[in-house]
């Protein structure tokens, strides 16, 4: 048994490595860097699409007792070039919820707030999807 532990703590601690990074679009607390950046709970953003003005994701979580809470903010400042990319991230409140259910939801979120009025266009940079997205708009 005493040789059994070693393994076992490392197979327990590889695991939860592997659950605090967002490749392929899995979110975290640890995706903090610094500490700076608000926390989140983890989540996996499975697809991502611009309608009108509306950014429509499709997330998906763990829990299944309490209501869960998506904001999206911004990631930081616009980039100078053209388009403009901005950095996004979508941020997961839990509410503590413990629950082991795999749930999907389809979130929608106000995107006029990042236009930038000098350009018809900006590209999104969305943490936790590794492609850009274009929202085209008009005044």
């Amino acid at each position: 048994m005493m040789r059994r532990c070693p393994i076992l703590l490392l197979l327990v601690t590889a695991l939860m490595a592997g659950c605090s990074t967002h490749k392929g679009g899995a979110m975290s607390t640890a995706d903090t860097p610094g500490g700076s950046a608000p926390a989140s709970d983890p989540f996996t953003v499975v697809s991502l699409e611009v309608v009108a003005d509306s950014l429509i994701a499709e997330l998906r979580y763990g829990g299944g007792f309490k209501d869960h809470d998506f904001t999206l903010t911004s990631g930081g400042a616009a980039t100078k070039s053209l388009p403009r990319q901005q950095p996004l991230r979508i941020l997961h409140d839990a509410h503590g919820d413990m629950g082991r259910a795999l749930i999907t939801t389809r979130q929608a979120f106000d995107l006029q707030p990042f236009r930038d009025p000098s350009q018809p266009a900006i590209r999104l940079s969305i943490d936790g999807w590794d492609t850009l997205v274009d929202y085209r708009y008009q005044d």
